[in-house]
């Protein structure tokens, strides 16, 4: 059977081998009527590309870098990691390019990933977890390649086209704080996230800030987002000051330690410690009590971190997106309310 042409497409769907081409190739200037044309001549014929040919002729990979700066500290155990990749691949969906996951970490494997990057075996680049000091973002400054980073820039050199998809940060610390001094707050301590990371930077900052003059930094511990941090965290912080009637963490995982930990120290939450986390995991609805929070809509940062790439890759030229976050009031903050639902991912 003979393999069916981009010219079989283009005469089954009634346009040009031009607009077969912008539509496989993602390009926006191109109708929705013709794009489904396309697509629907396409599923009909079972077209697929020499993607081998494809790239001598073009120069073209039809993959993705995806980026994770330190894999051990958060890929395989972090819940909010995994809604984020499942929003890239939500993003992917209905497009054919391959995803490449690089990780780093080591000097061995930032090394790697910036030599795999300068082979030319990608197209464009999604980070999922910048740092401040991230050598793999700063090995590839002098890149041509697109790069979408999952939060805040970092602060050092970057590849000349780069683009951030992100979150209020700021704004969701200080809606935690704002509700926990509503409900009666003096003591306010923060479990915070990893130093080097761009997001927990940001947090920091915020946390820092609204305290103005009454920052105190017996009453800031760093984690790593994982319970088990938080439950550390807290224990070192409760040991410095057990004046302390309210605990803000940088994630659900983390606040959920810092529960633990508590009642191991006789504390009930909340009539002695008010407890906020910060992602809206499920988990926060099934905790006890059920934990207040900030919702950050993460999955629907990964999907836009791929439209962006792709409209950068076809020559468009897209926009930062900042997504707002929303407080999410449960028992744990002093609220006796209803389980508020989880927002869709």
């Amino acid at each position: 059977m003979t393999r069916p042409t981009m010219a079989d497409v283009a005469r089954v769907a009634g346009v040009s081998k031009g607009t077969v081409s912008r539509v496989l190739n993602h390009h926006p200037k191109v109708s929705d009527a013709a794009r489904q044309e396309v697509l629907a001549a396409i599923e009909l014929l079972g077209y697929r590309r020499n993607v081998h040919a494809r790239s001598l002729a073009t120069g073209w990979n039809d993959a993705i870098a995806l980026i994770v700066a330190d894999a051990r500290d958060q890929l395989f155990r972090d819940p909010t990691f995994f809604v984020l990749i499942e929003g890239v691949r939500d993003g992917l969906a209905g497009t054919e390019a391959n995803l490449v996951l690089l990780m780093g970490g080591t000097d061995v494997e930032d090394r790697r990933t910036v030599a795999y990057v300068h082979a030319g075996h990608v197209d464009g680049l999604i980070h999922l977890n910048p740092y401040v000091d991230d050598p793999i973002t700063e090995g590839l400054a002098d890149s041509p390649l697109p790069m979408v980073f999952c939060g805040p820039r970092p602060p050092h050199a970057l590849p000349s086209a780069n683009w951030m998809v992100t979150i209020q940060d700021r704004e969701g610390v200080l809606q935690a704080l704002d509700h926990l001094a509503d409900q009666g707050a003096r003591k306010i301590a923060m479990i915070g996230g990893h130093p080097r990371g761009t997001s927990a930077s940001v947090r920091h900052d915020a946390y820092r800030a609204w305290l103005g003059e009454d920052y105190d930094a017996e009453l800031y511990e760093p984690g790593d987002y994982s319970s088990e941090s938080g439950r550390q965290a807290f224990e070192r912080l409760f040991d410095r000051r057990p004046d302390l009637d309210a605990v803000f963490c940088a994630s659900d995982r983390m606040a959920k330690g810092a529960m633990e930990a508590a009642r191991n120290r006789g504390l009930t939450v909340p009539d002695d410690l008010l407890v906020m986390g910060f992602d809206d995991q499920r988990l926060a609805a099934t905790t006890t009590p059920q934990l207040s929070t900030i919702h950050q809509p993460i999955r629907q940062v990964g999907r836009t971190a791929v439209a962006t790439l792709m409209a950068a890759l076809s020559g468009a030229s897209p926009s930062d997106t900042v997504f707002p976050t929303s407080l999410v009031v449960r028992d744990s903050s002093g609220v006796k309310a209803d389980a508020s639902p989880l927002p869709s991912p």
